[in-house]
Order: structure tokens, then sequence, then C-alpha cells
């Protein structure tokens, strides 16, 4: 069928960035950022910029300049950043690009394993990694293998296995397209919803049959005398 081939959760692999979530986010709250650095690391992620706001008691962050982000199996680099260490929150805002190796702790997830790498750009993405809600917005493109899509806005709820994808939704697999205004995918049951006015979708042709060969002219056994040609009746 179309959408088993197109697999819409392509988009799980490079939205399952979580900056600030478990063991991380405390030791990140309990360590003093380093200035002169511009880096901040604790046993779970990596963050390098030159200029972070940071109050320890409520969590709150804001980082007004170039930030890059590194996790094991993912990195995702954005203009600027905001969020809330306490809460799990992170916004990415600004030319976001993060890049999934395919080996990122959530391997082991059934929806995530065996997708390979995996590219996602948005101009916003917005992270509530308690809730496991990922957002991105803005000119949303993402890329994995032969697979690819577009979207004006994706939303990902691994707490309940869906995906939503929203506004000039276009996604492609070897070939196979489909266009439309909304497309909702469940990750655990496949089941794939698409509302669009019209929705499209395309796939590639089979292959065209070659015409079978006509009928071989039957050659005549060796030594066999070929039949005489009967004249046409004369009319009396």
């Amino acid at each position: 069928m179309m959408f088993r081939r197109l697999r819409p959760l392509v988009l799980v692999l490079p939205l399952s960035l979580a900056l600030t979530s478990g063991a991380g986010a405390g030791a990140a709250a309990a360590q003093k950022p380093n200035a002169d650095a511009g880096t901040l690391s604790t046993p779970d992620y990596r963050i390098e910029t030159d200029e972070t706001h940071w109050n320890f008691n409520t969590g709150a962050f804001t980082m007004p300049h170039r930030v890059r982000f590194f996790r094991p199996g993912t990195d995702a680099v954005s203009d600027k950043a905001t969020g809330n260490s306490k809460n799990g929150t992170a916004t990415l805002i600004g030319s976001v690009v993060v890049h999934d190796s395919g080996n990122a702790s959530e391997a082991s997830d059934a929806a995530y394993h065996g997708s390979g790498p995996a590219t996602l750009t948005c101009d916003q993405l917005d992270i509530d990694s308690k809730a496991k809600l990922y957002t991105a917005t803005g000119h949303v493109h993402f890329s994995q293998g032969s697979r690819s899509g577009t979207a004006d806005k994706a939303i990902l709820n691994r707490g309940n296995g869906t995906l939503h994808l929203e506004g000039s939704v276009h996604l492609t697999d070897n070939g196979s397209t489909i266009t439309t205004d909304v497309l909702d995918y469940n990750l655990n049951t496949k089941d794939v919803d698409v509302h669009g006015n019209p929705t499209i979708m395309t796939q590639p042709a089979n292959k065209a049959v070659a015409p079978a060969p006509s009928p071989a002219t039957p050659r005549a056994r060796p030594g066999a005398k070929p039949k005489p040609t009967p004249s046409p009746k004369r009319k009396p």
C-alpha cells in the first residue's frame, strides 16, 4: 500500500532530541556554566555558546547567540535558545538543524529502530522532554535515506505515539508521494489519516510488460518434401 511505503514515522528520529531531561537537567542546574570556555557539559549532553543567562533557582535560561547542543547520537544548532532546565523544556529558534545518527538512546524504540540517520530543519523547535512532546514549526523539512518530507508544522507526541503534520504536507519515498493539508500517523498501530482538498497520491507506474514474442514459423523436418501449393481453381 502507498502509506506503508511512505512510512511517515521518519519524522520520529530528528524530533527525538531531549536536551534537558532526566539526570542531565539536574546536573546542569547544579553546575555553574564555564563562561570563559562557553561550554556546559553534563553526563548526558554538551552545550556550546558564547553567552548564557541562567537562573539556578528557577531553572530558566536564555542563550541569545548561536548555540550548539550535543547528546549521544544527536546534535542540533540554532541561532538562539531559551528554556527551563527544571521543567525540562527548551526552544531552539532560528535556522534550526538537527542531525540524528540513528544511534541515539531511542534506538530501542520500535518506532525508531532501523530507520537510519536523519536530518530535520525548521524555523523553531519546541521541546517538552517531560511530556515527550516535540513541535517543529516554519519551513519544516526532514530527510532520511530515500525518504523526505515538508510541512508547515509537525508535532510528535512520544507519550501516546502520534505524529501530526499540517500545512502543505508533502511526503516522498522511493518515487511514491502524498500531498495533503493534514496527516495524522499512529506510530503504534501504523494507522494513517489524511485530510486535504484535494489529497494527491502518486506511485511509480509498474514496469511495462514486454509483448509476447510472435509464434515462430515451424521449421520443416530434415529430408521432408515441401507441400505443393494448391493452384487456384478455375471457374467453369
